[in-house]
Order: C-alpha cells, then structure tokens, then sequence
C-alpha cells in the first residue's frame, strides 16, 4: 500500500498534459504558417475596378540581405541559427508569396546579400548558389520573369565600387542596367550605384543607358510610360515627410554617407535623372522602410511619386518587413496606369515572444496542476483502501502522521509539507513540461520542413 501511494506521487497531470500538447500544436501552426497565409493573402493585387482591362502583376521585393557573418559580427554556432530563423521567415515568405499571388514579373531591388561585395569568388558562390537560390528559387520559371539588381551591399557604391563584385554580379547573377517592356509601361532597371562613380569605366554602362533613355524620349514623343527602378532613393529635401505607412522613429528619410552606403542619391544625379528620363514614377529601396514622396520634373513642372519598398527580411532594424504588389495597366486603358500596393508580412518577433510567454503559462499551467495533484494526496486521499477493508496498523499509522504533518503550527499558522516538496515538484513539472515537448518539438520541425519540402 505504502508503495502504492508512493507511485501516486509520480502520477503527472494528464489532463493538463493532454491540453498544454493540443495548444502548442494549433500555437505553432499558427505562427509557423497561418500567420503567412493569413497576411499575404489578405494583401491583393491593387485594382482600379475596371474589369475586363489587361494588366501585368509585379512584384516588388527589396533588401532580403541574407545573413552573414558580416551583418552582426557573429560566428560559428550562433551565426548558424541567426540564418536559420532569418532565412525560414524569408523562404515561407517568398513560397506563399509565389503560390497565392502567382506574379507574372518579380523584381529584386538590390543587397542580395549582407556581406557579397567583400566574399572572394569561392565563399560568394557557396552562398549564392547553395543559399540565396534555394531561399529564392522560381516555382514557375516557365510563366514568372525575375529580374535582380545590384545593391551597395553586393557591389559597392559611387567612388567605391568593387569592380571584382561587379564583374562578378554581371557574370552570375546578370546585368546592372535593363530596359524591359512588361504591361505596356518600360521598366528601367537602373544601376545608380555605378552611375556616380567618377571612373568611366565602371560608369559608363550606367552613362549611355541614361543618355539613350533621354535621345529616345526627344526623338520620339510616343514612347512607353516609363518606371524608374533603383537602389538608392533619390534626394529630397531634408526631413521631407515619407507619410502614415512608416515605421522608423524618424519619419522621414535620413541623408547619410558613410563606408560602402549613401542613404540618397546626390541633388544633381537626381535632377539629371528626372530631367532625362522623365518616369511616371520611381521604385526604390535601401532604406529598410516604406517611404512615399513626391519630386519635380523642372523641364516640365510636373510631379513624380517615388515609392521606397520596405525591407523583406525581419532581422533588418524595420520592426514589420513588407514588400509591394504592383498593378500595370496598359497604356490605352485610360489615365491611371499603375497602383502600388504596400503589403506586410508578420510581425516575427512579436511571434516568438508569444512563444516565450506560452512557454511561462505552460511553466506556471503545470506547477498548479502538479501542486493541486500532490495536496490532494496528502490531505488523505487513501480513504478507498479505508473503505475496502485493505488498511492495516501501519498504513493507519501512516495516514495519523501523514495528516498531522498538515496541521498549522502553534509558531507560524503554516502547514508544515513533507521535506523534499520543491524538488518532488520541480521533478514533476519537468517530467511533464518534457511530455509535451515530445509533441510540440517535432511538431515545429514538420511545420518548418513543409517549407522545405513543398
């Protein structure tokens, strides 16, 4: 009998068990992939309601930087696991993005990855090839066009542009500059970051396309409406306002050089840009944050909305990334030829906090459950032996002393509990925080490989 009870005291709180494994699974789910779904498919494709018209879908990624070594000066088993949370939230991003949206164009604004413009070729085609395709790989290159270009953080900027990376981006990623025709609008592809280099050999490329753009524009007065696309956003006047989208404390952009980074093209390369190529607006990137104003086209006093995209990672000091659905209507269906549609992915550090405190409640969930199992133990609980005529001297014994033990004191007004509580208890939770690990563990890992696997 006395063993009996013993073993009673090992008994965990199934209930609570049972419960706390249910309630991790539909947790992570959530937050592993229905969160994903949810927010991107609560994000449409922006439309001016005119049915029947034919449009192309683009969509507009900026910054993913993939992780390095250089991002936060981390190394070895650390760094491992800052890419494996960061590059998950890019790829489950990225797939779903592809599979519920289904865009026909897929642009990338520049800074592939965090540290390319100091790799050697060797440590840049390990992450470029075995990494950043596999994060980014087209599950439908047969009808989905994707176009890169180049950031600081691939190639350098200006005066201090790494001609190896650039030969190198050129040779496997693909050209700095492009013009391309997608739902009758030109998209110009446009490499900033070599055109303020005062070296005509590293500029040049970036030189003839804008002059080419500019003699194409004089010489014929009929040509496509033309989107702008590049890294760095254009100048403005200080602390113009980037509107209510905006995250950063400072709400608007900042104008900062430092090593390898700019965070505006100069006043004269702007105006010389608007002036030449005359766009119906202008995408950029860069900043990590969603920005929104208007610039001046002094030959034809016209205004031109630049819209900087936020950054689509969730490491990159932006507490929410985003991305941009792009709308284009060709050019004989009426005025407005183009919406933007600034999407949001979710919140992930939001996410993992919920799970920290999940983790706590579940802490907290089991010590009661254990503690309001092991009193009711020891407030005599063996009255069935009592009743079945099993309890002999000993075990009476036992129960005279074991209820004794949870009188009150004449010193303190306590109970006094059976030595070794708080181990026995802290054994307890332990063994059944680890039975619902055993379920909330490989859960996570399936709901992380679907996205390997899909």
């Amino acid at each position: 009998m006395i063993l009996k009870r013993g073993l009673a005291y090992t008994r965990r709180p199934r209930a609570a068990i049972r419960m706390l494994r249910l309630s991790w699974v539909l947790l992570l789910f959530i937050g592993e992939v229905g969160l994903y779904y949810w927010h991107i498919s609560r994000c449409q494709w922006p439309t001016n309601g005119t049915k029947g018209t034919n449009i192309s879908q683009v969509a507009i990624i900026a910054d993913p930087q993939i992780v390095d070594h250089y991002s936060y000066g981390q190394s070895g088993l650390l760094l491992r696991i800052t890419q494996f949370f960061t590059d998950i939230y890019i790829r489950k991003s990225y797939l779903l993005l592809q599979d519920i949206r289904s865009p026909a164009t897929v642009i990338f604004l520049g800074d592939l990855m965090d540290g390319g413009r100091e790799w050697d070729d060797s440590a840049w085609l390990s992450e470029y090839h075995g990494r950043y395709q596999s994060i980014f790989s087209n599950r439908d290159p047969a009808n989905r066009r994707v176009y890169d270009m180049a950031g600081n953080h691939d190639i350098g900027i200006g005066n201090t542009i790494i001609p190896e990376a650039l030969q190198r981006f050129h040779r496997y990623v693909g050209p700095t500059n492009q013009v391309i025709d997608v739902g009758g609008h030109s998209i110009v592809l446009l490499d900033t970051l070599t055109l303020e280099s005062d070296d005509p050999v590293v500029s040049s490329s970036s030189r003839h396309l804008v002059q080419w753009l500019q003699d194409e524009r004089i010489e014929d007065g009929s040509v496509l409406p033309r989107l702008l696309f590049t890294h760095v956003p254009m100048w403005r006047p200080d602390k113009t306002p980037c509107g209510s989208l905006r995250q950063s404390k400072h709400p608007y952009l900042l104008n900062r050089r430092g090593y390898q980074f700019r965070d505006q093209l100069f006043q004269n390369t702007t105006e010389h840009l608007l002036d030449a190529i005359q766009p119906a607006a202008i995408f950029s990137g860069d900043d990590h944050d969603t920005c929104t104003v208007e610039h001046q086209i002094h030959a034809t006093e016209r205004s031109v909305p630049e819209y900087t995209i936020g950054a689509f990672g969730w490491a990159s000091g932006v507490p929410i990334a985003s991305y941009g659905l792009l709308t284009l209507y060709h050019s004989s269906q009426g005025n407005q030829s183009f919406i933007l549609q600034h999407c949001y992915l979710p919140y992930q550090l939001g996410i993992y906090k919920c799970y920290a405190s999940s983790f706590a409640f579940s802490l907290l969930l089991l010590a009661y459950a254990c503690w309001c199992q092991r009193k009711h133990h020891w407030n005599g609980s063996d009255d069935e032996r009592v009743a079945s005529g099993r309890s002999d001297a000993i075990e009476q014994g036992w129960r005279v002393q074991q209820q004794q033990s949870l009188l009150p004191t004449a010193s303190s007004g306590q109970y006094i509990y059976p030595r070794g509580i708080k181990r026995r208890l802290a054994l307890d939770v332990l063994r059944g925080a680890s039975s619902v690990a055993l379920v909330a563990v490989p859960s996570y890992i399936a709901f992380i490989l679907l996205f390997y696997i899909v």
